[in-house]
């Protein structure tokens, strides 16, 4: 019950921030949400720990090319690419536990938030397709792909020991950018405590 009601928070606020810039500024944020995880490739309701994940194990995610040094988070087998078609990480993740759409008020078509135990993809719409555009860890059974950044596990010099200080920092946010990809950690009393991949529409 607390990660559904933690679902619908994130739904709000991931609403309030869509909308606010318009499609005039649609490329200046990086929209947010909540996170849920996944099996290795095969549906599931449950968690899964994917620490035994190897950095060399990639999956297609999709027709999408992506380069190396993009942002892109893995989930047990499958890599998660950031702009990448929501069909394929939908066949390897499962039915989500939650969905959510409504109006895009920045493009033509439906945002749609979906919801898995660990992790919160956002999708914005491309043409008739939906485009992955921030997934959002929620607790500490999903490490970062490169790092081994955990939530409730890593602290910022951990961060800084393996991204660098290539950052820009706002409001306890650290953001580190690759391309038209972003990843940002939330930092509380040195402990990282929000994982957000992102991607940003230009």
């Amino acid at each position: 019950m607390r990660k559904f009601v933690l679902f619908i928070l994130v739904f709000v606020f991931f609403s309030l921030v869509a909308c606010s810039g318009g499609p005039d500024n649609a490329g200046d944020d990086v929209l947010m949400t909540g996170s849920g995880q996944t099996g290795n490739g095969t549906a599931s309701s449950g968690s899964v720990d994917d620490s035994t994940s190897s950095d060399d194990e990639t999956a297609q995610a999709g027709e999408d090319s992506q380069e190396q040094s993009d942002f892109a988070l893995m989930v047990g087998n499958f890599l998660i690419v950031m702009n990448s078609d929501m069909t394929y990480t939908l066949e390897a993740l499962g039915t989500p536990m939650a969905e959510f759409e409504e109006p895009s008020c920045a493009f033509d078509g439906i945002d749609r938030i979906f919801g898995y135990p660990d992790l919160q993809i956002h999708t914005y719409p491309v043409g008739d397709s939906d485009h992955i555009h921030t997934v959002m860890l929620l607790n500490d059974l999903i490490r970062t792909t490169e790092g081994n950044i955990r939530i409730r596990h890593s602290s910022l010099q951990d961060v800084i020991d393996f991204y660098g200080d290539g950052y820009v920092h706002e409001a306890g946010m650290y953001t580190f950018t690759r391309g038209l990809t972003t990843l940002e950690f939330y930092i509380e009393n040195g402990v990282v405590e929000g994982i957000t991949y992102g991607f940003i529409i230009v």
